[in-house]
């Protein structure tokens, strides 16, 4: 069942901000420490937080411009080594790291906006440090599998539901609708997505791209 536009617009910016909030509260909690005149003995501290927190909301910023933003569906190849870059730098604001497998000449922005939610996927389902896996083929069209891996990775329930398109018992959040939106825009483009579950290991496959 498909979600209203209006909806689905609603649920996407409350996934945005629930992204974003963590640095940059850090950020301002900062500034508050840097204005007050009490605090001189912690300004080296907070000048750190500011910045770590500065960073963390640009990677972030970034990132969801392309995953849900306009840039995913810009026309024409992408840059593939700044995609990269984007990627990584918002993993490293998560939990986990990124591993790669290319043999493709290149993706499209739009393909680049499905691997971005792909990401998003693997990492729901990390809950401490792990690895995400992307291999990248090319044949007569191109194959995005992602593999989230580490201790007690595990595909939730609430998850699974929303890539069913179905709603998940407590409702739609932040974040169950991630992974409905990541159904939409593989359908859009003509693409099937698999899943594939192991232990401590949660595969996610699109393919006819």
């Amino acid at each position: 069942m498909l979600l209203e536009p209006t909806r689905l617009a609603s649920y996407i910016s409350s996934k945005i901000c629930h992204d974003l909030v963590s640095p940059v509260g850090a950020a301002a909690s900062a500034i508050d420490f840097m204005n007050d005149p009490s605090a001189g003995d912690m300004r080296a501290q907070a000048e750190e937080l500011l910045a770590s927190g500065t960073m963390r909301a640009l990677a972030r910023l970034q990132f969801l411009r392309y995953a849900f933003g306009s840039m995913g569906i810009s026309n024409g190849s992408a840059e593939l080594h700044e995609a990269k870059s984007i990627i990584e730098g918002y993993v490293d604001t998560h939990k986990g790291k990124v591993e790669w497998d290319i043999q493709a000449e290149g993706l499209t922005f739009a393909q680049i906006r499905i691997l971005m939610n792909l990401v998003m996927l693997g990492l729901s389902c990390l809950s401490r440090e792990g690895k995400l896996l992307i291999e990248i083929r090319q044949r007569n069209k191109i194959e995005i599998k992602l593999i989230a891996s580490g201790p007690r990775a595990k595909f939730a329930a609430d998850v699974r539901v929303a890539l069913e398109r179905s709603e998940p018992e407590d409702g739609w959040n932040p974040r169950t609708i991630q992974p409905y939106f990541t159904t939409v825009i593989v359908d859009e483009v003509g693409g099937k997505l698999s899943t594939e579950v192991g232990d401590e290991r949660v595969a996610f496959t699109v393919s006819g791209l």
